[in-house]
């Protein structure tokens, strides 16, 4: 875990530590409980959502669920049972000022694979998962006095209009090296996310050598920053990058790369 200790230095000094999914690949029980461990050794909050390799393990996503729902003092993780939503990770974190939500950071499952084509795809998210989202962002701006809060989405498959972002979006930063892996189809989360205008950025991952901010549409699409040089990667974009939400819910993204030699 030598190269993963960048991401507490006193340079990002974190308040809470998001893993954007693709935590295992071809994992052991016993090599999942040991980051686990690690990351909640750290004594800061911190919290994953899936990605589409997490299911390729000697253990079962619902294995990795039901641990992380009841790990340690500090993950935040949380899996709602039966709750008839689709996807293993749906779920708010409130941060609070004044006793009011100031700003909601929504953690959600894109899901993995589809297999109900002739030709295997990425899966999206599902109608449930976007009525589900839609209450929670309705009930929060009720308790609110009628203000919709502002909020942020982490997930793993980036949405299906990251491409169109890339193309007729304002850029901010960074290079896209490689195709965006999104699904063919999805049930219109990114028109919902528009039109109830609470979200203003989501952060993904999936695409290991992207690396991305572009405005569109009023919402940032972001890529997070590959962690590791595991299945493929470039070696000058591993590491890891921070998010700082200002009073006025303003964001700085700052972005820290570093090689597996500098760490050696």
């Amino acid at each position: 875990f030598k190269f993963m200790d960048l991401l507490y230095t006193d340079a990002n000094n974190p308040d809470l530590v998001v893993v954007t999914g693709d935590l295992f690949t071809f994992a052991s029980k016993g090599t999942a409980k040991s980051l686990l461990n690690y990351l909640d050794g750290k004594g800061i909050p911190w919290t994953v959502c899936f990605g589409n390799h997490d299911e390729q393990c000697y253990f079962s996503v619902d294995w990795l669920t039901e641990t992380l729902t009841k790990f340690g003092s500090n993950c935040l993780f949380k899996d709602l049972q039966d709750d008839a939503v689709n996807g293993n990770c749906n779920f708010a974190i409130n941060l609070m000022k004044d006793n009011k939500v100031h700003d909601q950071l929504f953690i959600m499952d894109s899901n993995r694979y589809d297999f109900s084509f002739s030709q295997l795809g990425y899966d999206c998210f599902k109608q449930d998962q976007i009525d589900w989202y839609e209450s929670v962002v309705n009930y929060t701006k009720e308790q609110n006095g009628g203000a919709a809060v502002n909020s942020l989405m982490f997930y793993h498959i980036p949405l299906p209009e990251v491409n169109a972002a890339w193309e007729e979006g304002t850029k901010i930063y960074g290079e896209k090296r490689e195709a965006s892996c999104s699904p063919d189809h999805d049930f219109g989360f990114f028109n919902k996310i528009k039109e109830l205008g609470s979200t203003t950025a989501m952060f993904f991952g999936h695409d290991h050598i992207n690396n991305f901010e572009v405005d569109y549409q009023g919402v940032k699409f972001c890529y997070g920053i590959k962690s590791t040089d595991r299945i493929y990667h470039d070696d000058d974009m591993m590491g890891c990058q921070t998010i700082t939400i200002h009073d006025d819910h303003s964001l700085k993204i700052d972005r820290y790369y570093h090689t597996y030699a500098e760490v050696k």
